[in-house]
């Protein structure tokens, strides 16, 4: 994180700043982890496939050997499926996490260590985040992006990717290459290797212009950032929305922000709560476009404040409606 973007944390979320801190630190971590944690999954396949071409030795593949690699590819397509699915939702679900984590401490804090609520412990509160942050991630697995649903879209990309691959032999039949230059063309396309690409990639691109992208994995990469940034604001979101304290949600650009675009509204516009600030019924869309890294921070009200609203709470429940709420609907988890 540059110096520009801690201060901004800093400045918004005053003494509970080393949590928000540790989260954003933790999101940049997962997305530095994500690509090649999915890209690793397209490597597996197209090295297997290529392992099975080898044996076709110094002569093109021929039927039987095409058969092989067929079967082996339906197999391995399924494969693929199964693991970007486990993967994804990982990343989804350790996003959502991160989200709620500064809501969390904050909760955490001020119901139990500023002041001692008779009926509300830390327990309590932390299996209620786990309620929160469960529903979250099973709320946006099954939502509908494109009219597909996350699975769908794994399967599609899996199914492209084997197309692909099927292209990719089929283009070495034609040009007459041998098994073993097949194989070495699918490795080297997969992994971007330059000296292959130069032999065999740029040539294999004209041939089969729209039958090959550029980067076999592209789309899963693109799916797993736009899909795990999502699940983080919605772990924050949600998890703002539990938190008694919090009053509303404050969308912040990063310090890597360099071109000017909605982002750029999003954080400046005033709806009456400030620059960039929404209410927690009505946030901003996020992520605002893929691969952003622009990020959302919840505002709470200043702890003062909060803890006499508490205090009032214990002395008399029926001055404090709206804790009186919260507790029912989402400590105790009877909405």
């Amino acid at each position: 994180m540059k110096r520009d973007e801690i201060a901004q944390i800093k400045r918004i979320t005053g003494e509970y700043a080393p949590e928000a801190l540790k989260a954003r630190q933790a999101w940049l971590e997962l997305r530095l982890h994500q690509d090649p944690e999915v890209r690793k999954l397209f490597v597996r396949l197209a090295d297997e496939i290529a392992d099975t071409l080898r044996q076709g030795g110094s002569s093109p593949a021929d039927d039987w050997l095409l058969g092989a690699i067929e079967g082996q590819l339906r197999y391995l397509i399924n494969e693929l499926r199964d693991n970007l699915s486990d993967t994804l939702q990982g990343q989804i679900a350790a996003a959502v996490e991160i989200g709620s984590r500064y809501n969390r401490t904050v909760t955490i804090d001020l119901m139990t260590q500023k002041v001692s609520i008779p009926r509300v412990s830390k327990s309590g509160l932390e299996r209620m985040f786990v309620r929160v942050n469960e529903a979250a991630v099973r709320a946006h697995i099954e939502r509908t992006r494109y009219g597909m649903k996350l699975s769908d879209r794994i399967w599609n990309m899996s199914n492209g990717a084997g197309e692909v691959i099927r292209n990719i032999i089929q283009d070495g039949i034609a040009s007459g290459r041998d098994a073993i230059e097949t194989a070495r063309a699918l490795e080297g396309y997969v992994r971007g290797d330059v000296s292959v690409m130069s032999k065999y990639y740029e040539g294999m691109l004209e041939r089969m212009k729209g039958r090959v992208p550029d980067d076999l994995s592209y789309q899963a990469l693109r799916t797993a950032r736009t899909e795990t940034t999502a699940a983080l604001g919605q772990g924050s979101i949600q998890s703002a929305r539990a938190s008694p304290s919090c009053t509303g949600i404050k969308f912040c650009l990063s310090a890597a922000h360099r071109v000017r675009d909605i982002c750029d509204e999003l954080a400046t516009q005033d709806v009456g709560l400030g620059p960039g600030v929404y209410p927690l019924d009505d946030p901003p869309p996020y992520p605002a476009h893929p691969n952003t890294m622009s990020y959302l921070i919840e505002v709470h009200q200043p702890v003062d404040d909060f803890v006499r609203q508490l205090r009032s709470w214990i002395d008399d429940p029926a001055s404090q409606p709206s804790l009186n709420d919260w507790y029912a609907t989402e400590y105790l988890g009877t909405a």
